[in-house]
């Protein structure tokens, strides 16, 4: 569905099992964020028709590789996305997070990441974005802010009066904090999180921060 501007969104609702919220912003070149799993994807590929986007993205962005954001990367790559993610993050896929995933029985993509990202603009046809590396879910984490649509795609880094875990290897309270502080800071209208519900309009963000600081700050 779209949701503003270039922007739509595939949220994920389904109680049956976890999987992430998938974003797009129609392109030249067409960007995916967080394609999820692979057997649930079907739901974004209902959705992209729908919305009459390309079926098979140029870009895929990863916020980051834990298997309900990233599985169905694996497929999307095969048909000729290419696909980003942070430098950091690819380290981290490439020994503790493939560790994590089969420790909790999770197949785990053989990927190649085409695009390294790392803290600063990115350039979507003639748009610049910014990526924002705000580790403490995972080392690598990233968020994608655009200035114009005041749009933050926030991966697992907060949702609607939530926070990502930290207690997976490589997560850190402290990080996920000073991470969640930065963002804090952006001038925001909408917060596009990687889970649950969509946060809309700047005093619902604000207040949003402000719950998250007061209930998870002390337990992280």
């Amino acid at each position: 569905m779209k949701l503003i501007g270039d922007i739509h969104a595939y949220p994920w609702t389904q109680m049956i099992a976890n999987n992430c919220n998938t974003y797009a912003v129609a392109g030249p070149p067409t960007l995916l964020i967080d394609p999820g799993h692979a057997n649930f994807y079907y739901h974004v590929e209902k959705g992209l028709k729908e919305d009459k986007l390309p079926e098979t993205p140029e870009i895929v962005f990863l916020t980051h590789c834990h298997p309900d954001h990233f599985e169905a990367a694996e497929q999307l790559q095969k048909k000729g996305s290419r696909l980003a993610m942070h430098s950091l993050e690819v380290e981290y896929m490439q020994g503790q997070g493939r560790s994590l995933a089969r420790s909790l029985g999770m197949n785990f993509p053989e990927l190649k990441i085409d695009i390294i990202l790392e803290e600063g603009p990115f350039q979507l046809g003639n748009e610049e974005w910014e990526v924002f590396l705000t580790p403490g879910h995972s080392p690598g984490h990233v968020c994608l802010y655009n200035n114009t649509q005041k749009v933050l795609f926030a991966g697992d880094l907060i949702f609607a009066q939530g926070v990502g875990r930290v207690d997976f290897p490589g997560g850190s309270g402290e990080e996920l904090k000073k991470s969640i502080e930065r963002m804090a800071k952006l001038d925001l209208e909408w917060v596009l999180p990687g889970h649950g519900p969509i946060i809309k309009g700047a005093e619902s963000i604000r207040k949003n921060f402000e719950i998250i600081a007061s209930m998870y700050f002390g337990l992280i």
